[in-house]
């Protein structure tokens, strides 16, 4: 599949969607997504799958255990249920962005109109997750 400027566009919102928040373990996954590397992009029909190279001289988040960031969802026209997102952040450091469609759709190849919102609304539940943050310790 053909990486469109539109597709880049909307990976980085998602990201910023996904990093944002007034917390110091956010600010630090924004600093290691401000100086990462793209390593690669696959698609697998209903999704992707976006991996990154974290210099490793970037500090990182002080846990062995792995999280997952997923409470950013978009509503794309033409697809029916819209899409969700998970960021794996693997040894503290940023692993590789996942986003795949709902339903039994195909993941489309131009994806130009869109609106990113978090699970919980407008407003991102903070108190949940820093409760993910609780049990990566």
């Amino acid at each position: 599949m053909e990486i469109s400027g539109a597709f880049i566009e909307m990976e980085k919102e998602v990201m910023t969607k996904l990093l944002d928040g007034q917390d110091g373990k956010l600010m630090i996954l924004r600093n290691q997504y401000r100086k990462a590397l793209i390593k690669k992009r696959e698609f697998s029909g209903t999704g992707f799958f976006t991996s990154f190279d974290v210099p490793n001289n970037v500090p990182k988040l002080e846990t062995s255990k792995p999280i997952q960031l997923g409470d950013v969802i978009a509503n794309i026209v033409n697809v029916k249920d819209g899409a969700g997102f998970v960021l794996f952040i693997k040894n503290g450091t940023l692993d590789f962005l996942e986003g795949y469609v709902y339903g039994e759709e195909k993941w489309q190849n131009q994806i130009k109109t869109y609106a990113l919102s978090y699970l919980s609304g407008i407003e991102r539940d903070m108190e949940k997750l820093r409760g993910k943050w609780e049990q990566s310790k």
